[in-house]
Parts: C-alpha cells; sequence; structure tokens
C-alpha cells in the first residue's frame, strides 16, 4: 500500500484510482495455451498474438467496484457519530473480551500486517499494535476515521497504525497524504 519511502501517517482518504488488472492480480501474467506458447512465455520471449491476447484479458479483467448505494451511504452515515462507538466501547465485557483475544493470539499477530475494516474508532486496531502486529492498516468508510486517526495519536501508535477512510472495496492510491 504505502512504501517506506515517502511514507507519512495521518489521515488518508481513498482516492477512488482504477488499478490495474494486473496488480489486481498480484503482479505477473498468466500463462496461455499449449506447451509451445507456455514455453515461449517462460523465457520472455511471447509472440505478437501472445502479447494482444494479454493486453486483451487486462482489459476485460478491469472491473470498477461496485458502486456505492444509497443503502451503503445510510450504513455508512449511521457508524459516523461518536455515540454509537462510545455506547460499544463503554461494554466493558465486550471491549474486555475483544482485547483478551487479541492478547490471547498475540503469536499469530506478532510481526504481521493487520487490517482492520471497519476499525470504527481504531480500537482493535491499538489492541493489534500492543499485541506486536508490525503495521495495521484501520479502514473506515464512515466519517469516524477522522476520529480514529486522533485516536491513534493519542495513544502513540501513529508509526504503527494507518487510518484510511474509503471503502475497501476501492481502492487507496500509493499517495500518502
Amino acid at each position: 500500500m504505502y512504501g517506506i519511502s515517502g511514507y507519512s501517517n495521518g489521515y488518508h482518504q481513498n482516492q477512488q484510482q482504477q488499478h490495474s488488472s494486473e496488480e489486481k492480480r498480484g503482479g505477473g501474467r498468466r500463462r496461455r495455451g499449449g506447451r509451445r506458447s507456455r514455453h515461449r512465455h517462460e523465457f520472455g520471449v511471447p509472440d505478437h498474438h501472445q502479447q494482444q491476447h494479454y493486453q486483451n484479458d487486462e482489459k476485460q479483467e478491469q472491473k470498477s467496484p461496485p458502486p456505492c448505494t444509497d443503502f451503503d451511504m445510510a450504513y455508512f452515515h449511521s457508524y459516523a457519530h461518536v455515540g454509537i462507538h462510545e455506547e460499544m466501547i463503554k461494554d466493558r465485557v465486550r471491549t474486555d473480551t475483544y482485547r483478551a483475544a487479541i492478547m490471547e493470539h498475540q503469536s499469530f499477530i506478532e510481526g504481521k500486517v493487520v487490517m482492520d475494516v471497519g476499525c470504527g474508532t481504531g480500537i482493535l486496531s491499538i489492541f493489534c499494535a500492543q499485541a506486536g502486529a508490525k503495521r495495521v492498516y484501520a479502514v473506515d468508510a464512515s466519517d469516524i476515521a477522522l476520529q480514529a486517526n486522533e485516536v491513534v495519536k493519542a495513544n502513540n501508535l501513529a508509526e504503527k497504525v494507518i487510518v484510511l477512510h474509503g471503502r475497501v472495496e476501492v481502492g487507496f492510491s500509493s499517495q500518502a497524504y
């Protein structure tokens, strides 16, 4: 997502940027055709027909994310206010159970990159950072992401927890803000 060079924490707002299908697939090209075409591609000498075929496949595979419906917008808006999050965090049994579960599974989290989709205020992201996650991407489509960023900063975890505002289906630019 964000490379080491030019890294900047803080609030990263989603830019609805199309990524190439090659990035979506994780890079590289798939092999097509019979044994001969596979053999030629392995040595980096695809013929013109193969190149054209790959280009057509890439164009066809590019799909835009599902549109954000009125229902989606209403859903995200319902979580934009601090009140609902305050109620959840004040539920000590709920919050302590999440924290205990994360700490109990610390060995699975330590040194890993974690993505918290629908992070709200970022409380679970903070727990993962405290459990030793190498990096945590806290993603929320509602405006609560602004508060999450402040909560992360207040807990001195801005180097480890990156707050991203936007829908995860759309993707995020590689440009840090």
